[in-house]
């Protein structure tokens, strides 16, 4: 099959979550209170945000994961469907609970602490994989929540030749197989340094490099930027500015979502990186990690490349 015939640009496989967001002044000392200045409730979780990401830019985008069928579940299901997310592979768990987050985010930075329920949804194994879906779209990525299903559907996706786009923020006992497997891996910092043992960012980046081979390596730092490594040369992206910063929640997701599309869009890795930082910063704009997430005529006289 021919990447151009594919059904999908981007495929995600991984978290897709239900958040409740709450906006304080400042966050409560144990055994102190706070007013919650605004609620809100939206989609969330890695892979699901890096999808929603994907539609608004004007991309194709399936979902693979697993939900409960309770409320949040049915809300999560919903939220996708409003997108334009194909959601035929978001798998229903009957009495289980979905995967929920608490978000509180700090009314003057935008910064936020997340505490999270994963539900008892079943994750998914190899076997509820569906190959030629898997393989029916030009990237794949996917983030830890279903570790065994993302190895081999990495395996499929190489065999198709799909780029491979990796979120890896947290330890499973596969993440150096997906490294492997993977052809762009984009990371948090942090994690960088606690997978690879180094305390120095650039020596840990070429610790994974020179392990692992991907085509490119993307190092997220929050405010400051991100840092790539590919073909020898080491590339630095700035934050792009946005006023006024609302909420960090999501800006990752997103980052990957806008990256995983670039890819299919061909840009290289300089137009990809400002592409993806503009998108994240975007997205910063609004409360929770998907209501300020940009659609593609938002993007006009902010981004020189026409989106399809």
């Amino acid at each position: 099959m021919s990447s151009d015939s594919r059904r999908f640009d981007v495929i995600g496989l991984g978290g897709a979550a239900w958040d409740l967001l709450g906006l304080v002044q400042h966050y409560p000392r144990l055994g102190e209170k706070t007013e919650l200045l605004c609620f809100e409730e939206q989609g969330g979780g890695q892979a699901g945000t890096a999808m929603v990401a994907v539609a608004r830019l004007g991309g194709r985008a399936a979902i693979v994961g697993t939900n409960g069928d309770d409320e949040a579940g049915g809300k999560i299901q919903r939220s996708f469907a409003e997108e334009g997310v194909d959601v035929s592979h978001l798998q229903t768990d009957p009495g289980a609970r979905s995967h929920v987050a608490y978000c509180f985010i700090k009314e003057e930075t935008g910064d936020r602490a997340i505490f999270f329920d994963r539900g008892n949804k079943r994750r998914l194994e190899p076997e509820d994989l569906e190959q030629q879906f898997v393989t029916d779209g030009r990237c794949l990525l996917f983030d830890t929540h279903h570790w065994k299903a993302a190895a081999t559907a990495a395996i499929w996706a190489r065999e198709a030749e799909m780029s491979v786009v990796t979120d890896l923020e947290r330890p499973t006992p596969e993440n150096g197989n997906l490294l492997r497997l993977g052809t762009h891996h984009i990371m948090p910092e942090h994690y960088l340094l606690e997978y690879t043992g180094e305390s120095d960012p650039d020596r840990a980046a070429q610790k994974l490099l020179a392990e692992y081979a991907p085509e490119a390596l993307v190092i997220t730092r929050g405010t400051r930027g991100s840092v790539a490594y590919a073909d020898g040369e080491v590339l630095h992206q700035p934050a792009c500015p946005v006023e006024p910063v609302v909420d960090t929640t999501g800006a990752g997701d997103v980052f990957h979502g806008a990256f995983a599309y670039g890819l299919t869009l061909g840009y290289d890795l300089p137009a990809n990186l400002e592409f993806s930082a503009l998108v994240a910063a975007l997205k910063c704009r609004a409360l929770g990690g998907r209501a300020g997430i940009p659609r593609k005529d938002e993007l006009a006289g902010l981004w020189e490349r026409p989106l399809p």
